[in-house]
């Protein structure tokens, strides 16, 4: 499912998400194991799948808000 606009990021590997697989991929995949457990990491990551099984825009906008606090939080939001 695709994001309403691409989230730019300063991750290394990852210039850009624009989908919630690829947002997925960064917390399961790219993300430090220490962050990965931490809340607003852990709420971002449930809230991208409850999106993506809903495939509700109000979902969408949820997670997609949430996902770019966890970033901005680590200094990886690259349009901030």
């Amino acid at each position: 499912m695709q994001l309403p606009s691409a989230i730019s990021t300063k991750c290394a590997g990852r210039a850009q998400i624009r989908t919630i697989d690829e947002a997925l991929r960064l917390i399961d995949k790219e993300l430090p194991a220490e962050l990965r457990t931490l809340p607003r990491w852990t709420f971002a990551r449930d809230l991208l799948l409850t999106a993506h099984r809903s495939n509700k825009k109000r979902d969408l906008t949820i997670a997609v808000r949430q996902f770019r606090q966890a970033l901005s939080n680590e200094g990886w939001l690259a349009d901030c």
